[in-house]
């Protein structure tokens, strides 16, 4: 009985261990720094830039962990925006193939 309880210890700090390591890697700092029209901006934490988009603190529903408030919005429009800011969002009217995106493609 005593080995089992010191099995089961092991492998609760063992995912312990695992999901604070999780979570450091889901965030990133970022620097304080100055925009260009002077206004000076605070470091922040923001979700890792990892390409899903559905993770990101600023989708809505989702939560930031570091200022407990909720995205809000429609998910459809911020997948748009989002897809749009990263370069592959698809333009009906643009002659470039390489701008086409299977989710923004086909809206019926």
């Amino acid at each position: 009985m005593k080995k089992i309880m010191e099995r089961i210890a092991v492998l609760a700090v063992s995912f312990l261990l695992l999901a604070i390591v999780s979570v450091a890697h889901a965030q990133v700092w970022v620097d304080p720094y100055v925009r260009k029209s002077g206004t000076e901006v605070q470091g922040y934490y923001r979700s890792n830039p990892d390409g899903n988009s559905y993770n990101n603190w600023s989708y809505p529903g989702n939560v930031n962990p570091h200022t407990g408030k909720q995205a809000t919005g429609d998910p459809n429009r911020y997948l748009e925006q989002y897809q749009n800011r990263n370069g592959s969002g698809y333009d009906p009217h643009s002659n470039n193939p390489t701008t086409y995106n299977p989710y923004t493609a086909y809206r019926w």
